[in-house]
């Protein structure tokens, strides 16, 4: 294979990938022309030997660059330098390959890289996405809990327990919240970490003292169910982040509440989402094409793996680190 040709063998995808056999081409080699020339005809601007740029692909940069970039080259000086720079590189890109540099691991790894990388793309882009309308009723239904939800309120609590009819308790109890709560009132309104220490060392709701007594965020009608109406009542008073409330009797015991934030309720419409829903559905649509795709080509080329053998490959975690000897593999990971 001649270099004023400029054709370079490289260690390719498997060809199937293109929709060739293996029978048709040989596995894992292909040819690649890498010259300006590769159809011919044109008026040659810049020629070197083998090869040369044509009055009608620089015609074609040109028209690919933005406006402001085309003015540099409106002189005839500026377009020589433009084209001489554009040869030179091809001129390296000669001499490496007399050097042999088209077989240097780091070449090799970045072509499957780029050929990979652009077969992703053309798939993607050609896989069908049309999304009808009945589709996107059925997304909007299915997820209807994103688009439509009540108003919410995050808050945090110090918790006592006081059964109801236990007075003895019961006064304990309260009195120990009232504490609490003036130390609560102490503090800054915004200083959430301490409000949480207080919940750490001295709520006895034991799934939410480890996490500084925060209720996560939930509508009001949770609340209600899971602490009590008076809970809920006491939240939808808070008005402001960081307010407290007074302390709050529920049949299980006393609370003392912070406002951390709240959530405005939200109803968005099929119309009101119906392109963000478009997105997501073509997105999702070209991930199963792409999926459908790699099931085909590891069928078609009879991909296996040994398991005995891989159960065999040594993995010692205790090893030193050694120099890398290439660029790491490119992975594809399973859809």
């Amino acid at each position: 294979m001649s270099l004023s040709s400029r054709l370079l063998t490289l260690a390719l995808l498997a060809p199937a990938a293109c929709g060739k056999t293996p029978a048709e081409t040989p596995s894992g080699q292909a040819v690649m022309d890498l010259r300006h020339t590769r159809q011919p005809g044109g008026q040659a601007v810049v020629r070197w030997r083998g090869d040369a740029v044509t009055a009608e692909e620089l015609t074609r940069r040109f028209q690919e660059m933005s406006p402001a970039l085309r003015e540099r080259y409106v002189e005839t000086g500026a377009r020589r330098d433009y084209v001489e720079s554009l040869a030179r590189f091809d001129l390296l890109v000669r001499e490496a390959l007399a050097q042999g540099l088209q077989d240097d691991a780091e070449v090799v790894e970045a072509t499957r890289r780029a050929l990979v990388g652009r077969l992703m793309r053309s798939r993607l882009e050609e896989a069908p996405v049309a999304i009808t309308d009945a589709e996107l009723a059925e997304a909007y239904a299915a997820r209807r809990e994103d688009f439509v939800r009540p108003e919410r309120v995050r808050l945090s609590h110090v918790f006592l327990a006081a059964p109801r009819g236990d007075t003895a308790v019961e006064t304990a109890a309260r009195s120990k919240a009232q504490a609490l709560l003036a130390q609560a009132r102490a503090l800054p309104s915004g200083d959430f970490a301490a409000f949480g220490q207080l919940a750490r060392e001295h709520s006895q709701e034991p799934r939410t003292a480890p996490l500084d007594g925060d209720l996560r965020y939930l509508p009001l009608d949770a609340l209600s169910h899971e602490f009590g109406p008076e809970l809920a009542q006491a939240a939808q008073a808070l008005t402001d982040e960081g307010a407290l409330s007074d302390v709050v009797r529920t049949d299980k015991g006393l609370h003392v509440l912070k406002l951390r934030a709240r959530q405005p309720a939200q109803h968005l419409s099929l119309d009101d989402v119906r392109e963000e829903l478009r997105v997501r559905l073509e997105g999702e649509k070209r991930t199963r094409a792409w999926a459908d795709y790699l099931a085909r080509v590891e069928k078609q080329l009879s991909l296996a793996v040994d398991l005995d053998a891989l159960a065999r490959v040594p993995v010692d975690v205790q090893a030193p680190m050694q120099k890398p000897s290439g660029p790491m593999p490119g992975t594809v990971p399973a859809p």
